[in-house]
């Protein structure tokens, strides 16, 4: 289960932006989460979650976070966490290991579909 911080998080901060004053004033206004294998997520609250920056737990030093966004309008917080944390996203992490956007499909434990 994903640890959410209620305050800034500046040093998690500057490490997702590495210098990107524009990364930085989105962060500013950001909402962080450290998932239960080591994720940080930072994003900004409202309906639907469309867009998440994450660091890896060994994200290479020098370089900025990467992003998660989402296809479904209907996406959740909760489903960007419980995707990094199935151990599906680090599937995914290999595959595009240059950071490209990804999808967020969860399988559906009923139905075993991806969704």
């Amino acid at each position: 289960m994903a640890c959410i911080f209620k305050d800034w998080r500046p040093r998690i901060a500057m490490r997702m932006a590495k210098g990107d004053k524009e990364l930085m004033r989105w962060l500013n206004k950001a909402t962080f989460a450290k998932t239960s294998n080591g994720y940080w997520l930072a994003w900004h609250q409202g309906d639907n979650v469309d867009r998440v920056a994450f660091l890896t737990p060994n994200h290479p030093e020098g370089e900025e976070c990467r992003w998660l966004e989402s296809w479904d309008k209907d996406d959740t917080i909760e489903t960007a966490i419980n995707y990094i944390e199935s151990g599906e996203f680090k599937a995914d992490e290999k595959e595009h290991p240059d950071g490209f956007v990804l999808n967020l499909f969860i399988k559906n434990p009923e139905t075993g579909e991806w969704e």
